[in-house]
């Protein structure tokens, strides 16, 4: 085996890393060169959401091809997350004794050798899917329904059915069936033809959809002058 089978290796698994820790959390803009936190980060303690946007920023790799520039000095972070200059120095400090995080030029940034352990730390940190799907499950054990209330629920469920995020997946790849990419597509066509199916999916859900086309071969993409502007430009693969 050659040594760069062996670096691809280890790109594929700092990838994978990466995805376990923040998907459930943020999502990129590919276009703003922005990341977003979804609503399930509010469960995030501080400590937790330093992590998981700090790991978030070194994905961008995996995400574009230009170098995004990022800004992680602690003015840059209680800008981005929203936590007190106060609050926030003592668990930067905290994280970086406990090695976490390193400083480089006065940035903070996640070690990528300790990964496997961030993730254990923002689990335990209150950022635990299973722990809070548990949660989820005794709490709605412990509500009584009535019998009107049951049925009125459930025919409630079947009209929503489909409006959620795995419906509009599950839409985006019929309109890569339906040859919608053919002409070449950028993010905001994406948005627009939700939008005009009466579907409103935030913009920054959109690239996951987009590059997981790309990663599993049903669309290519391109930077290309749109407007005055270079985009990445989505088509049907060939």
């Amino acid at each position: 085996m050659a040594l760069k089978d062996l670096v691809a290796q280890k790109s594929a698994l700092t990838e994978e890393a990466i995805e376990s820790i923040i998907s459930d959390y943020v999502r990129y803009d590919i276009d703003e060169h922005e990341v977003a936190f979804t609503p399930a980060a509010a469960s995030l303690s501080n400590k937790a959401k330093i992590l998981v946007y700090l790991v978030a920023l070194q994905g961008w790799g995996f995400v574009v091809d230009d170098t995004v520039e990022t800004n992680t000095k602690p003015a840059d972070l209680e800008d981005n997350l929203g936590i007190p200059g106060g609050s926030l120095r003592p668990l930067l400090k905290d994280l970086k004794d406990r090695h976490f995080l390193t400083v480089k030029s006065g940035h903070y940034l996640v070690r990528a050798s300790n990964l496997t352990s961030i993730e254990a730390e923002v689990q335990s940190l209150g950022g635990d899917k299973s722990t809070s799907n548990s949660k989820l499950t005794k709490n709605r054990r412990s509500r009584k329904s009535k019998p009107n209330e049951t049925k009125e629920k459930s025919i409630s469920n079947k009209r929503s059915a489909g409006k959620g995020n795995i419906g509009a997946k599950e839409r985006f790849y019929q309109w890569i069936e339906e040859n919608f990419f053919d002409d070449g597509k950028v993010l905001s066509d994406v948005q627009k033809r939700f939008h005009e199916e009466a579907m409103m999916v935030p913009k920054t859900s959109l690239p996951s959809y987009l590059l997981g086309a790309v990663r599993n071969g049903k669309l290519v993409r391109s930077k290309e002058d749109v407007n005055g502007k270079f985009l990445w430009v989505y088509r049907t693969k060939n």
